[in-house]
């Protein structure tokens, strides 16, 4: 564990004590403005502490854009002038302070921050409001201790209702439902991380496999790679609804799960993993671009944009970019398998638990291939690893997607025609 990443743990862990001082204390004995008061200190003292002076980049990013906004007012112009300069300040920092592997830097709470500033501005924006509400509110808002390092995010409308409440919540025993599990990820993590490593797929012992077993290794071996990140959102999301945070209309407290962890584990298509993980993003995304692309009339280029941010977002290492492509040929190829093979056919065949289980580990398989690349980043050490399998999904497939387009659904329409 290098310096950065020790900072960080022991920054998360300090939002455990932080959240009970809240909920006991701060919570029902203070105004909604002391309230903002403490949320804001304490969320720029983990800012500090985590990443020393680096962190001015995202508070002189989060008042400068406050003060634009009050400025010049919140109009379509402004809004769009916002979010390519905190882009542009997020992209500056990737190009700068990122390496070959990953380190810690003040990037990780940049781009936290910046889904909140711009997603803030935009719902005043929807709202109709020509200047932003009060600077304290906001700065809380954004420096929300609990989640501010690693997220998960969550909409102004939430946090307004947060800060108004004054009664202790019903919310620890979902808290540390979410501790525990991410105890469970960080033991199976670690367990795991002593007899592997991120680059032992580019070793020679690895490279000296068999096609098969290549694949089959990294259907589990990425498995274990992204629990650190089920983790440290379990980690979040617990202090978090300690303190309050997260009630549902219903009265849950899993408002701001940033993993459905059931259906992460157990899903058997591609679409449903991607839509159990890192969901409160995904629904950034969702609100904030995708919808709002589509004024273009085309959801192709709603999803190219709404993918193409993502992809700039999380960094501009190519092994990201391929990752997300990877994602969109998955979701295309089961798609069109799903045109011709369903599994009411088959099942009159194959036992269903057969049925699943390949159908899990393809899905592993498919997914884990495209991170590989997330993992690895660098176009070099990319290559290393998808030349030892021969790009394999990358031709499949794009091969399966132009014979379903300019065969499959060609025999499909002469068929239905003949049938007239």
């Amino acid at each position: 564990m290098s310096m950065g990443e020790g900072y960080l743990v022991a920054g998360m862990l300090l939002t455990f004590p932080l959240a009970l001082l809240y909920r006991y204390l701060i919570l029902p004995c203070t105004s909604p403005k002391h309230k903002d008061i403490f949320l804001t200190l304490t969320g720029l003292l983990l800012y500090f502490f985590c990443f020393g002076m680096a962190a001015w980049h995202v508070v002189l990013m989060v008042t400068g854009s406050y003060v634009f906004m009050l400025v010049f007012g919140i109009r379509v112009s402004t809004c769009i002038l916002l979010f390519i300069s905190t882009m542009s300040h997020l992209l500056y920092g990737y190009v700068t302070v990122s390496g070959v592997s990953y380190t810690v830097t003040w990037t990780l709470i940049h781009c936290q921050a910046l889904l909140k500033v711009v997603g803030y501005f935009l719902d005043l924006f929807d709202d109709k409001k020509d200047i932003p509400e009060s600077f304290l509110a906001y700065t809380a808002y954004v420096y929300f201790p609990f989640t501010n390092l690693v997220g998960p995010q969550f909409q102004y409308y939430r946090y307004k209702k947060f800060r108004e409440t004054t009664t202790i919540p019903n919310s620890l025993k979902y808290g540390l439902r979410q501790a525990g599990l991410a105890v469970v990820y960080i033991g199976v993590f670690y367990g795991i991380k002593q007899f592997t490593s991120t680059d032992f797929i580019i070793s020679e012992e690895f490279l000296s496999w068999s096609l098969p077993a290549k694949l089959l290794f990294i259907t589990f071996w990425t498995k274990w790679f992204i629990t650190r990140y089920c983790a440290i959102w379990c980690v979040s999301e617990s202090a978090a609804c300690i303190a309050g945070m997260g009630e549902t209309e219903e009265g849950g407290w899993d408002g701001i799960v940033n993993v459905d962890v059931v259906k992460f584990e157990t899903s058997l298509t591609i679409q449903d993993e991607l839509t159990s993980f890192n969901m409160q993003t995904h629904q950034w995304v969702k609100r904030n671009v995708y919808k709002r692309c589509k004024v273009f009339k085309t959801p192709v280029l709603s999803r190219i944009i709404s993918l193409t941010f993502l992809y700039l977002w999380h960094g501009v290492y190519i092994g990201f970019l391929n990752l997300f492509v990877v994602e969109a040929l998955g979701i295309s190829t089961e798609e069109a398998l799903n045109r011709y093979v369903s599994r009411d056919k088959i099942s009159g065949y194959v036992p269903r638990w057969l049925i699943s289980c390949v159908q899990y580990v393809l899905k592993n398989m498919c997914v884990g291939y495209g991170l590989c690349g997330f993992a690895l980043r660098t176009p070099d050490r990319c290559h290393v690893f998808y030349s030892s399998v021969y790009y394999c999904f990358h031709w499949g497939m794009l091969l399966w997607l132009v014979i379903e387009m300019l065969v499959l659904r060609e025999l499909a329409k002469d068929k239905k025609d003949k049938s007239q």
